[in-house]
């Protein structure tokens, strides 16, 4: 696998699985900059083993598999399953929907849609949505507990985009929570950082196609507690 960081938050008992790399190639990707250029092949990446050792010690009672997203391997196929079993902890994956892993052990899937036009998708990505709307359908039709996000990028993901991805989830299930994130600006990108007001217009144009939509401001996250059982040390 591609996991670079473990991080631990003792309060809760909850570990964070990090993916470096991924397999679209967003224009406004974040972590851009939060992780400075490097060479990949300088890295030590961990292998499920290593992943289940570094764990043990603290027996997490919530796993996220977070950041980026793999190409489709076994080590990532058998995750879920592997830390459940090992743990009975509550496994969450944060995923762009290109590639899933096995459902067997997974509690909850957050599946960020980047957009709903396949033309713009493939502009923003690399990639086409096919894959990720299919997957979003499956996981649903599965009975996997589902979430959705997708960030508002002004002039870019805008308000009529959001609108549409909004019509989409609802025409699965209106109860589907959803979540629109405000862009966080990355240093010699073209994109800007939304308003509080422009991000409200794009939850509001939704207009009850979900019951379930928030929205939030763009910010740095807070980690603060947050202890590193593993990492790299790419963190600027």
């Amino acid at each position: 696998m591609n996991i670079h960081r473990i991080t631990y938050n003792p309060t809760t008992n909850s570990c964070s699985l990090y993916f470096i790399g991924c397999n679209f190639r967003c224009l406004g990707c974040y972590w851009k900059k939060i992780y400075p250029t490097f060479n990949l092949k300088e890295l030590r990446l961990l292998n499920l083993k290593e992943v289940m050792e570094i764990l043990r010690p603290v027996s997490p009672e919530k796993v996220t598999i977070i950041s980026g997203d793999p190409v489709e391997n076994r080590e990532f196929s058998v995750l879920p399953k592997t830390l459940y079993d090992e743990f009975r902890c509550e496994v969450r994956l944060m995923t762009n929907g290109q590639i899933l892993p096995s459902l067997e052990g997974l509690k909850h899937v957050s599946l960020s849609i980047k957009a709903l036009s396949d033309d713009l998708h493939k502009r923003y990505t690399g990639k086409s949505n096919t894959a990720p709307l299919k997957n979003f359908r499956f996981l649903y039709e599965s009975g996997i507990e589902l979430s959705s996000s997708s960030v508002f990028i002004p002039d870019v993901i805008d308000k009529e985009e959001i609108k549409g991805i909004g019509r989409f989830i609802g025409s699965i299930d209106r109860d589907i929570p959803y979540r629109i994130i405000g862009y966080m600006p990355v240093d010699g990108l073209p994109f800007r950082r939304p308003t509080y007001e422009e991000i409200k217009e794009a939850a509001a144009s939704i207009n009850g196609s979900l019951n379930n939509v928030v929205f939030s401001d763009p910010k740095e996250q807070d980690y603060t507690g947050i202890i590193d059982l593993f990492t790299n040390n790419l963190k600027r």
